[in-house]
């Protein structure tokens, strides 16, 4: 074995085995680049309706920063619009995520990262471009693009039985709500007593602060694409359009259709009727600006199914912003709603789970929320100011608007029950991290790069249900189905949380 070789391999068994503190890469002072070297079927593919066929690109690390498997910089092949891809199967990470460098890799500069993956035909027949990218956390990386094109012909049928080879098996990114009961009840060393301390951060505001939460974005190459926006609201609900001053442009307009479009070459925004005649022009983004009983609805958007429901989520509450960043020149699709009402419309489990883990994962929910309202994350814009407070996808969590309330009426009533509690630890909101599944061992926040410091919240915690299963998830805080099995073994919420969070207290803000 080659000395160079030889040196790598002894480096990724120290990382393995969490003896190697490596200086953790940070986008704004080490480069990510990347450069495409090749990828599979060069002509466009033509395959049956609901056809799989096997894919696959590789990328060259042409920067100077490593690529990784674990923590906040990891990297995955996303797509690019933040839309679910129509080719999406079953074998992927997500809706979003065909594939990701593998959590026990690392891509170090010069060396090249093969994404293998694959792709599902629709049912319509019909040519179907996709567009990828890598990213590195939430960060989009230079060189990183892809796209290609599937052509869906011919009635469905079944396919050929020639057996295909079999991809490594990707966790469900649902938990599942009815795990396993292991026999050891180790949640019980917390007390069963329920202790909310009242430190009301708001006294005025019964539904918590407005966020922004960032649906869609849309670059320039795709704008035909997904604009313009069609907007109704329902049952002609009436609201008002005002700029970036919040002048007011346009009194009560009722709920038929009307058409949002941008020009990224002039900086314009536009809004058209139903039938696309112009009656508005702006250098100022717009605000479609309703209350928590108006619910928007965006038919240009085909935004599902989702975990496997035929649904079209697509219908936001309250206001809806439409935006461009000319730092990241995307435009973006941003709804602003109270808290609570947010809240609603997170789809980071099932509903048919113990309402004590629903509870439990609502105030995991609202606190990453919080924390992320006073912490900003999204500030690569002109002013340095927040664009918005969190993104609608599994970089912050997922969230599916007005449609999920509608499927959820344990999650509301979980939510309704904790309004304004938010697990603390000092008198501030946690960086309330959960994932899917552990391997019997939860990981602290330092150890897997998710902060750059130890956090006195975020340690290693024993997670006796998830011994002998594959770790599905970064690992930090909360795991949904150690908190599943021990909500159906008797602990409440609190016991959950205290449990999986070190020290922290449970906190009525509002």
């Amino acid at each position: 074995m080659k000395t160079t070789s030889y040196i790598k391999y002894i480096v990724s068994i120290l990382c393995l085995l969490g003896l190697l503190i490596i200086t953790r890469p940070t986008l704004a002072n080490t480069g990510y680049q990347a450069e495409k070297l090749a990828q599979s079927h060069a002509a466009i593919p033509e395959l049956w309706p609901t056809q799989s066929i096997e894919f696959w690109v590789t990328f060259k690390n042409t920067g100077d920063t490593l690529w990784q498997g674990m923590g906040s910089t990891v990297v995955v092949l996303r797509t690019i619009s933040g839309m679910k891809s129509r080719l999406t199967h079953s074998t992927w990470y997500d809706d979003y995520i065909p594939n990701r460098v593998n959590p026990v890799s690392m891509i170090f500069p010069g060396e090249e990262a093969l994404f293998r993956f694959k792709l599902l035909a629709p049912r319509e027949n019909g040519l179907y471009w996709e567009k990828f990218q890598l990213y590195a956390g939430s960060t989009p990386i230079p060189g990183g693009k892809i796209e290609f094109a599937i052509k869906v012909v011919g009635a469905e049928v079944t396919p050929p039985t020639t057996p295909e080879p079999q991809p490594e098996p990707v966790p469900p990114s649902e938990p599942t709500p009815t795990p396993p009961e292991p026999t050891e009840t180790w949640w019980q060393d917390v007390s069963s007593e329920i202790n909310i301390i009242n430190d009301f951060y708001w006294t005025d505001l019964p539904k918590g602060p407005e966020i922004e939460v960032g649906l869609l974005y849309i670059e320039e190459s795709e704008k035909l694409d997904y604009l313009p926006f069609q907007i109704s609201t329902l049952d002609n609900k009436l609201y008002n359009i005002y700029d970036q001053n919040d002048k007011l442009l346009v009194r009560n307009t009722a709920g038929e259709i009307i058409e949002v479009d941008y020009d990224y070459e002039l900086n314009r925004y536009f809004i058209n009727d139903s039938q696309g005649t112009r009656i508005l022009m702006s250098d100022s983004y717009f605000k479609l600006q309703g209350n928590n009983s108006t619910i928007f609805k965006i038919h240009s958007w085909k935004n599902g199914p989702f975990w496997g429901q035929n649904v079209n989520d697509n219908e936001f509450r309250d206001t809806l912003k439409i935006h461009y960043n000319p730092n990241t020149k995307r435009l973006w699709l941003i709804n602003q709603l109270q808290m609570e009402e947010y809240l609603k419309g997170v789809a980071e489990v099932g509903d048919t789970s113990h309402i004590e883990f629903l509870k439990a994962q609502t105030i995991a929910a609202r606190t990453y929320a919080l924390f992320r309202y006073f912490t900003h994350k999204y500030t690569n814009t002109p002013d340095n100011q927040p664009f918005f407070t969190v993104m609608s996808t599994q970089a912050d969590q997922v969230y599916r608007g007005y449609q999920k309330e509608l499927r959820g009426p344990n999650a509301l009533l979980a939510t309704e029950q904790t309004k304004g509690i938010v697990a603390t630890y000092q008198n501030n909101p946690i960086l309330a991290y959960y994932f899917a599944q552990s391997d019997g061992y939860t990981r602290s926040s330092y150890e897997t790069n998710m902060t750059k410091a130890p956090v006195d919240y975020l340690q290693p915690k024993k997670d006796p249900q998830g011994e002998g299963k594959t770790l599905n998830g970064h690992g930090v805080g909360l795991p949904q189905m150690g908190g599943i099995t021990a909500a159906n073994q008797g602990a409440n919420y609190s016991q959950i949380l205290k449990y999986y969070y070190t020290g922290i207290d449970l906190t009525k803000m509002y």
